[in-house]
This record gives C-alpha cells, structure tokens and sequence, in this order.
C-alpha cells in the first residue's frame, strides 16, 4: 500500500521520517491532529517486518490517540513516534538523545509518551536534549507511570460495562479474564484485586506469570492456547493489537470482550460473530484513557489529585456512549468514532473565531 493510501485510511494529516544511520535511528512520526491541543506522540520502539507495519502502525497509533483524547475532552492532540529498530540492538543514550533533538524542531507542538519498547531511562535520555516529554515518573517531575493511570481508569471503564451489561457497576464477583501480564496487564489485576474480582491470568512468556503468582498464591491460570474457550464474564485483552480473529472469536466463552489495546478485533467480519454469540463488544480505545488524562494534566501543569479525581470520567463516558448506542441502535465503534470526530469539528470552528 502506497503511504498516501495509509495516511487516508484514517485521513491522517502528517507524516515524517527521521533517520541518524550512525545511530541506526530509524524514526517514523504521524500527526494525526493538533485541533485540541499540542499531539501527544506515544513513543514505540519495535523490530517490524517491513517498512508498511511500520508506517501503518504509526498511523494508527496516531488515529487512536486523538479518538481517545476527543472522547475524553481533553486537549490534547494525536500523534505518535515508531521506531524502527531491534531493541536490544539499537539502543543507547545517543540513539535517544539524536530523537531528542528532532523533538526539539516541534518547538512544543509534539510531546512524546513512552509505549511497548521504550523505557523510563529512556525518556530520561532524551530528556538530556528536550523538554518535550509527558508522562515521566515522579523521580523526573512527571506525575507517576502512565500505565497505572491507565489500568485505574480501564476499571472505571469496566464498571460502566458492568452497569450497561449486568445492571450493577459493582465488579465484585465477576469472573475477568486478563489476556497479556505486561506493564498494564500487571496493573490492571492489582487495581482489580481490590474490586473483590475472580481473575483469570494468560500469558506466553512464563516469568510474567511466576510475578504474579509470587504475589497472588491463588490466581487462576490459562494456558494460552486455552485462553479463548475459557468461561468468564468479561475478556480483557492486554496482549498485541488486532490478537482477536475470525478464528478464535468462535471460541469465545465469554459475555463481554474488551481490552488495553486499542484494537482488539484484526477483521470487521469478527462483528456478526459476536452478535450472533451475545457477546458485547467494547473497543479499547473507549476504556484504555486513563493516560491521556493525566498527560493532560501534566501539559497544563496540574498534579495527581487532579488525575485521580478525573478518573471517573472514564465511567460516565463509556456508559454514556453505550447507553445511546443501545438507544440509536448504531454499532458502539462508530458511535464512538463520530462523538470524537464532531467534537474536534466543533472546537475546530470555535478556534476559527479568533
């Protein structure tokens, strides 16, 4: 696919490459829209078969980013920044501090976030170069990890399902099946264990699951390959992007699908599927924005009280959207999709006054 036909996929408007090859910096960045606010590019360093994946998933990331910011109100806008590279091969303080300095060329209308890749240290190596950086944790001045914000936020998303689907937003003895133990999977069970949940656990990496289990003697545990056959109220998706196909959505024995990533289903085929098996379908990007409103905060220099306060709107937000999709009958994505676009439309018009 031409770059041109990626970019209108999701009417992207930029698109960037960056590259330092004594470095082996390869760096792709998408601009999906500054109409709210300056774009908040989170930041993915991943070895990617070609050089299409790597552009298609910058733009999406950037797409997702300013849904989630339009649905949620905040201003900020959409970007992203993917880098093209193995991890374990390519990185160092100069590789970080080279990306540091192309932030710098944005002169504050792009700020980077850390994503699947990328780590605190890393930040803090561009740091050496550009102030341009949200979502630092506290040692850095930054309000905490995003990735608890995010996790604390998906449970206020999971209460307003609950409410939706089950008549109560009490979580307390559903049974959740959280699919992929990384940063945010991690979180999203100890937020959980505190709503009183019955947690289900799968991973394919081992060591991620032993660090749960060192904590949580008695969590259950499934294997991967059993993962989607497995009886739950509600399927929490944490693991890679598009993970749910045509295939293994026949398997689902669940009532409720959902997730940390903001695309869980790979083809639209999945839809007829679920609807046939009453399962409700939540996209992620609808839970998953706990983030977004602390690097909102951030931006505007408020602290995580603020943060903590505004969590809720997580709840009311989601349920909102699925009360007027079960309303208006319309499909819950493209609800979503066009509450987030009319509003950028109309802070778009208000900004035109000026």
């Amino acid at each position: 696919m031409s770059i041109f036909e990626h970019m209108k996929k999701n009417n992207s408007r930029e698109l960037l490459f960056f590259e330092e090859e004594s470095l082996k910096l390869k760096a792709i960045v998408a601009i999906d829209s500054i109409v709210l606010g300056p774009a908040n590019a989170s930041t993915k360093l991943f070895n990617y078969e070609t050089e299409d994946q790597a552009v298609a998933d910058a733009l999406d990331i950037a797409y997702f980013n300013s849904m989630r910011a339009s649905l949620l109100r905040r201003s900020v806008g959409g970007g992203s920044v993917v880098l093209w590279g193995d991890p374990d091969k390519v990185k160092s303080e100069m590789f970080f501090r080279a990306l540091g300095v192309f932030l710098n060329r944005w002169e504050g209308k792009l700020y980077i976030s850390k994503s699947k890749g990328v780590s605190y240290a890393d930040l803090t190596n561009v740091r050496k170069e550009s102030k341009f950086i949200l979502g630092l944790d506290e040692s850095h001045n930054g309000l905490g990890q995003i990735y608890v914000a995010r996790a604390k936020g998906a449970v206020w998303g999971l209460k307003a399902i609950a409410k939706h689907k089950f008549g109560n937003d009490s979580l307390k003895g559903l049974r959740i099946l959280v699919q992929g133990i990384g940063d945010l999977g991690s979180q999203l069970i100890k937020e959980l264990m505190k709503e009183q949940v019955e947690i289900i656990i799968s991973d394919k990496i081992y060591d991620r699951i032993k660090e749960v289990q060192d904590e949580i003697n008695d969590i259950e545990i499934v294997h991967p390959d059993d993962v989607y056959k497995t009886n739950c109220d509600i399927f929490f998706s944490c693991a890679t992007e598009k993970l749910i196909t045509t295939e293994n959505v026949k398997s689902l024995n669940c009532k409720v699908l959902t997730g940390g990533t903001n695309q869980i289903l790979k083809e639209n085929k999945c839809f007829e599927t679920l609807k046939a098996k009453d399962i409700l379908y939540v996209p992620g990007y609808l839970i998953n924005g706990g983030d977004i409103i602390q690097i909102s905060n951030e931006l505007e220099g408020y602290g995580i009280e603020k943060v903590e306060s505004e969590l809720k709107e997580v709840y009311t937000n989601t349920l909102s959207i699925l009360e007027t999709a079960k309303e208006t009958g319309k499909e819950l994505s493209k609800l979503a999709t066009e509450k987030a676009e009319e509003y950028v439309r109309n802070v778009s018009a208000i900004k035109m006054l000026k």
